[in-house]
């Protein structure tokens, strides 16, 4: 028998307004940012890419020269001083994961494998665009515990025609950071960046500064929002545990292709861990990593502001049962974009159920969620608009 969640499409929204007057929590999808920073819900900062999360930038770190986004670049915009930067410490992604290269120390990490392409992360209060690349360990077959790794990038952001600061967009621009604006997974790359590790506490409680009453706007109701946040609790609790990453990349360069290792697939008790929020030795060892959930897999239904019960949720996100686990479209979707590739999934039939589900292990803001990077080929069946062809976004 089909689960159903209700009114969880309508709340990204209206957790939107409460961000934006300053009520902290109510991130029930991973969809905004916490309050102070800038950039506006998903589509209309550029990129939007399944809302405008936070996923561990921050405004301090070093800052080198800007790069000119060739195959061979060097430093991270958003400004730069005149001290000499620190020597790169060799590291490997297993250091980095286990703890063995401390926080905060600048770091080679030398052939790793692209696992993913560019994708957009998020716009800082400072006016930085940030970029992501999941790489994996060099020389793997599959993907294991400890072996992969988040890569954020950084460009100075744009002024368009209305005086927004906005991100470029990836279908039709260059993002003008160190990463090459094609990089596929498979590129082998060498990579000078600064070790960080993202968690926020400002996503301890779903609704807690949240004013319903307040801030609930038709079609959403008081009850409704109570109901929204309270659902969500138990995924945002996962955002204790925080997620290591490679930041303020100085220099990217791109050495050779290989073919990519296959996704490790996860046991059902890693399933199980993959939705608890006090297993940190799990989350710091596969968070980066990518990964297969083996079906068959029910999605969790949810009911449209309409009364229609729907796959795909708010920002594109589906949750399947048994976990939950939430499936999102944050590296793939790009807002206003023209080609299917860069949009969210389609599944008009509610009784579809999934055969496997490929991605990364990502902690998007608020909630540790599975996020694939084709949606045509990571997903069994792939979305209605691949038609038949899984590899068309390839």
């Amino acid at each position: 028998m089909r689960s159903r969640e209700v009114g969880l499409l309508g709340l990204g929204a209206l957790c939107a307004v409460a961000v934006s007057v300053g009520a902290g929590g109510c991130q029930p999808e991973g969809n905004t940012r916490p309050p102070g920073w800038s950039g506006e819900p998903r589509g209309t900062a550029g990129q939007g890419g399944s809302g405008a999360e936070m996923a561990g930038s921050g405004e301090g770190g070093r800052r080198g020269d800007e790069g000119d986004g060739g195959t061979t670049t060097t430093g991270s915009a958003g400004g730069g001083g005149t001290e000499d930067p620190p020597a790169a410490r060799a590291a490997t992604i297993e250091e980095i994961t286990t703890g063995v290269v401390p926080r905060d120390t600048v770091v080679e990490l030398k052939g790793v494998v692209a696992m993913s392409q560019k994708f957009f992360v998020d716009l800082t209060r400072s006016g930085a665009c940030l970029w992501g690349v999941f790489v994996s360990s060099p020389n793997l077959t599959e993907t294991a515990a400890n072996t992969g790794i988040l890569a954020v990038s950084r460009s100075e952001a744009l002024t368009d025609e209305d005086g927004d600061v906005v991100c470029p967009r990836l279908e039709g621009a260059s993002a003008g950071d160190p990463f090459p604006d094609d990089v596929a997974p498979g590129d082998v790359l060498d990579i000078v960046g600064e070790t960080t590790y993202f968690s926020s506490s400002l996503c301890s409680d779903a609704c807690g500064d949240l004013n319903c009453d307040a801030e609930s706007d038709p079609p959403e109701t008081a009850d409704t929002c109570r109901q929204d946040c309270g659902a969500s609790r138990e995924l945002i609790a996962q955002s204790a545990v925080g997620q290591y990453q490679v930041e303020w990349i100085k220099s990217v360069t791109r050495t050779g292709h290989v073919d990519p290792p296959t996704p490790h697939v996860l046991t059902a008790d890693e399933v199980l861990k993959l939705s608890s929020p006090t297993e940190a030795e799990f989350f710091h060892a596969w968070g980066g990593v990518k990964v297969r959930i083996e079906g068959p897999l029910d999605p969790v239904l949810r009911t449209n502001s309409m009364g229609e019960d729907v796959v795909v949720g708010s920002y594109g996100n589906i949750h399947l049962e048994g976990g939950p686990v939430q499936v999102g479209d944050k590296i793939y979707y790009v807002g206003g974009a023209q080609g299917a590739c860069h949009k969210g999934p389609i599944y008009s039939d509610v009784n579809v159920v999934f055969n496997r589900v490929d991605g990364f292990l990502y902690n998007n803001f608020c909630i540790w969620s599975l996020q694939p990077a084709n949606k045509c080929a990571d997903i069994d069946p792939p979305s209605e608009d691949c038609a038949t062809d899984a590899s068309m976004c390839h």
